[in-house]
């Protein structure tokens, strides 16, 4: 049998991995170039493998149409680019390989997975189905991405809530980071002065992959009589937000789960970016929030979905719902259901106007003291992630009270 790989990634470590299918007596050709590939598809194969990075400067429909006319008897498998995040081109290879007949890994694979799924399909075994876009970090501190289906549905105030509700109330260390580029927002949540430290700072190291776990965390700001929350603002260069690449937020994940016990990043609601896409590709826990109308959870997130989301190989279920601004007597069990996701939490509404004002003033919710019934749910949303790493329930009282004196104080005064 003659079977041809295509890859940019190959190494040496990779063409190890590929010696069960010569050792049975197969021809076996890998290429890692545009040229290599187009001259290697003039001869015959019955079997082709092709990793959709390779043609990162073509039009898919150039390369495919190639494919499809030179090999019509070949059994043809890609693999997604995990860098691509246009999803008007990840949309169209999927259709034109279903059209073609051809078979497809989704994004989010490492080298060493896919390499595993073509030996898979050159012995003719089913590739797997769709399944979550990256594997559990294994070591470290947790990340959780949390994104909204609709702008304004409140993930920037779920995201800082919990985050002070686990540095208050936990022992761990807790980092705080605002990756919604286009409309950082937490900043101005906690009423943070001035412009202060942000994530723009960091942008050389993390395009050199070269940032520390301690200088992440020194360029953090604490906030308050917080010393186990480390907050790292969103940057004021909003026109820079299309400058950052998926390497370099997967180096920021990879160093924040070596600073911090848990990371929480806010993202922008739309898949239109790295920050947002990779962030929650990358993430340990994907917290989507919604609200209680068709709008929100039906329309924005569905048409979301349909359109980019399922191309990342997320599945509903790799997703975690949480209902924002809910009343008394609405089942959000039943919008979880609609959606196939298993419901993390049900966050009620606070009355009289109280979450503008908080807005307004930089004074959180988890500091107000009309918001008792948000703060419960809030304390619960951050038990799942604590498990059994609580301080004792007099003490997280305490801190919530000074903090909250203080909060009010600065609010008014800042």
């Amino acid at each position: 049998m003659n079977v041809l790989f295509a890859m940019r990634d190959f190494n040496g470590a990779a063409m190890e991995a590929l010696q069960p299918l010569r050792l049975t007596g197969n021809h076996l050709a890998a290429v890692k170039t545009q040229e290599q590939f187009f001259e290697a598809i003039d001869q015959p194969f019955d079997v082709i493998a092709v990793h959709t990075g390779l043609f990162h400067d073509m039009y898919p429909w150039e390369w495919l149409h190639a494919l499809h006319r030179k090999q019509p008897a070949a059994r043809i498998s890609l693999a997604l680019d995990d860098a691509v995040y246009d999803s008007f081109l990840l949309e169209f290879i999927v259709r034109q390989a279903a059209y073609y007949g051809f078979a497809v890994i989704d994004v989010g694979y490492s080298v060493e997975a896919v390499l595993a799924q073509w030996l898979a399909f050159a012995s003719d075994a089913p590739l797997e189905s769709s399944r979550a876009a990256v594997e559990p970090a294994g070591s470290g501190g947790q990340v959780v991405a949390v994104w909204a289906a609709a702008s304004k549905d409140g993930a920037t105030t779920v995201a800082v809530n919990t985050a002070l509700a686990l540095a208050a109330g936990s022992k761990l260390k807790i980092g705080l980071i605002d990756a919604n580029l286009r409309n950082p927002e937490i900043r101005s949540s906690l009423n943070l002065a001035g412009a202060g430290p942000n994530h723009f700072r960091l942008r050389s190291k993390l395009q050199t992959h070269s940032l520390r776990p301690e200088e992440l965390v020194a360029a953090c700001t604490t906030y308050r009589n917080m010393p186990r929350l480390h907050i790292m603002s969103g940057s004021p260069r909003r026109d820079t937000a299309s400058d950052m690449t998926p390497e370099m937020i997967s180096h920021l994940l990879d160093v924040s789960r070596q600073s911090f016990d848990v990371t929480i990043i806010d993202l922008n609601a739309y898949p239109d970016n790295a920050a947002t896409v990779c962030a929650v590709r990358g993430a340990d826990q994907r917290w989507l929030v919604c609200q209680n109308n068709y709008a929100s959870y039906k329309t924005s997130w569905g048409e979301w979905y349909e359109c980019y989301w399922k191309y990342c190989g997320l599945r509903p279920s790799d997703m975690s719902l949480i209902l924002n601004r809910t009343s008394a007597g609405e089942k959000p069990e039943r919008i979880a259901e609609q959606l196939r996701m298993p419901l993390r939490a049900s966050i009620p509404n606070v009355e009289g106007g109280l979450g503008v004002r908080s807005v307004h003033e930089g004074v959180p919710l988890y500091f107000q003291d009309q918001a008792a019934t948000f703060v419960e749910a809030i304390g619960q949303l951050a038990a799942t992630v604590a498990g059994d790493r609580v301080i004792e329930a007099n003490e997280t009282a305490a801190l919530q009270r000074k903090s909250g004196w203080l909060s009010r104080l600065t609010g008014l005064f800042a």
